[in-house]
């Protein structure tokens, strides 16, 4: 189980591969604020219906976050706020690809997991095959996804293994 933001569930949809987190991660929980920004404030956009199908199907689950003061303090806001006071109270990690977003929650004691390492996750649990993991990573960045080139380089790596 882990809470996700907005951007890993829009860049697995542009790409056709939103189940890919069902499959590493069991059940995703999406705070409100997200669902807001990827699904009801966003009909006819990448993910929109495939985030929507994901919780008619029960692996995604959309749940109510109440933001402590101290997030906001911070400068956590909306639904990144929503994102790290979700990990803090239940104990999970969160899933973004937002640096200010994986800065803060750190703070707090979350574990972040980038994008991109849902797919060196898949291949090591042989969900996905090395070839299949270089196939996504390759169309999440042709989908738009931005990543540095030695980070990049080093997960081509990992995926040969």
């Amino acid at each position: 189980m882990i809470g996700v933001d907005s951007s890993p569930l829009i860049h697995f949809s542009k790409i056709g591969k939103l189940q890919l987190l069902r499959r590493v991660y069991g059940t995703i929980l999406i705070p409100r604020g997200v669902w807001n920004e990827v699904v009801a404030d966003a009909k006819g956009r990448p993910g929109a219906s495939e985030v929507e199908r994901a919780v008619e199907e029960g692996w995604a689950k959309t749940v109510k976050v109440s933001v402590p003061r101290v997030l906001e303090a911070e400068g956590a806001e909306g639904a990144d706020a929503e994102v790290v006071a979700l990990a803090r109270e239940r104990g999970l990690p969160i899933l973004s690809n937002d640096r200010v977003l994986a800065s803060i929650a750190r703070t707090h004691g979350v574990r972040v997991k980038w994008l991109t390492q849902t797919v060196v996750e898949a291949v090591d649990a042989k969900v996905v095959s090395p070839s299949e993991g270089r196939a996504v990573i390759r169309d999440l960045v042709r989908a738009g996804l931005r990543v540095r080139s030695d980070v990049l380089a080093e997960i081509i790596h990992l995926l040969e293994e």
